[in-house]
């Protein structure tokens, strides 16, 4: 099976254990330009599993400078790409070194995310309540709606965070590297319940992530904006009918309330981004493509 296939048939269900051991945890962290918040997104979760893999995406000298310290760390890796191969394709890295080093579960972060220090031990309670579980979600304090906190099933859970029964990928496939950034993790979740499976939120699994740069602006404007340079856009609007071509007909409510989003998205632009013609010109480039059927990483 290549990364990049995607097998939607109802899977034969593993045996779970009875509970989750910290060490057969292998997280996998996206790196790209962090050297600001990678050392404390390890730092964090250094102790909690039992390896720790980071995969780059040919940064800057800085944060390679950083990395080189981090790996030499016990139990801590770095994969340098020597370019931007895209999130997806670093998080198939992540799910590769976990099998090579016999892991049972895959916990993704972004470099920006940092997690408390019972975040681990969070996830293996709740697993030794229901062993069944395959995909755990935290609560993420960039969130400010009341239902985030909710304990059970949601309908997606955002990559970082996310904590994965490895035996899934050969279930669902591997992240789709051609969405490269963006709706990756949509992706995945819609594919992970066409299967069968669900994505359980544990709420004391807590998680400080950001999302996109600070805005001053309402709780409720906060709540559906996050800034983004307009490269960002042209992936959110393209991918955006990848998804939809995939999915709609097995979630057509999801699908429509994620094109609302983007229609009220593309009001929230003009007013709020720093340079809206630019996103407005980026997200035309993106439908585009998506009309010529490009997909991976965006090219002039």
């Amino acid at each position: 099976m290549t990364p990049t296939e995607n097998v939607l048939e109802v899977p034969i269900r593993a045996r779970p254990s009875k509970s989750m051991n910290p060490k057969d945890v292998l997280v996998v962290v996206v790196s790209y330009n962090g050297f600001q918040t990678i050392g404390q997104t390890v730092s964090a979760l250094r102790g909690q599993v039992g390896h720790i893999h980071i995969v780059d995406n040919g940064s800057d000298a800085e944060t390679l400078d950083v990395l080189e310290s981090l790996e030499r760390e016990p139990d801590i890796t770095v994969e340098r790409l020597g370019e931007n191969r895209g999130v997806a394709y670093a998080l198939n890295r992540g799910v590769q070194r976990a099998r090579e080093v016999d892991c049972t579960w895959l916990l993704t972060m972004d470099q920006d995310s940092i997690v408390d220090s019972f975040f681990i031990a969070a996830y293996q309670a709740a697993l030794e309540e229901q062993p069944e579980l395959v995909c755990l979600a935290p609560r993420s304090t960039s969130r400010t709606r009341k239902k985030d906190t909710a304990d059970g099933i949601i309908k997606y859970a955002i990559t970082s965070g996310n904590l994965v029964r490895l035996s899934v990928f050969d279930q669902i496939g591997f992240y789709d590297e051609g969405f490269f950034i963006d709706d990756i993790d949509f992706d995945f979740c819609l594919r992970l319940r066409r299967a069968g499976y669900a994505v359980h939120r544990v709420p004391a699994a807590l998680m400080h992530h950001q999302l996109g740069d600070t805005l001053d602006a309402p709780r409720a404007v906060r709540t559906y904006y996050a800034r983004h340079p307009p490269i960002r856009r042209y992936y959110m609007y393209r991918n955006f009918f990848y998804l939809m071509e995939r999915h709609l007909l097995q979630f057509p409510g999801f699908i429509a309330k994620l094109g609302v989003y983007q229609i009220l998205l593309l009001f929230l632009i003009g007013f709020l981004d720093t340079a809206p013609l630019a996103s407005y010109r980026a997200i035309a480039r993106g439908l585009w493509d998506y009309a010529r059927r490009r997909r991976g990483p965006y090219v002039q």
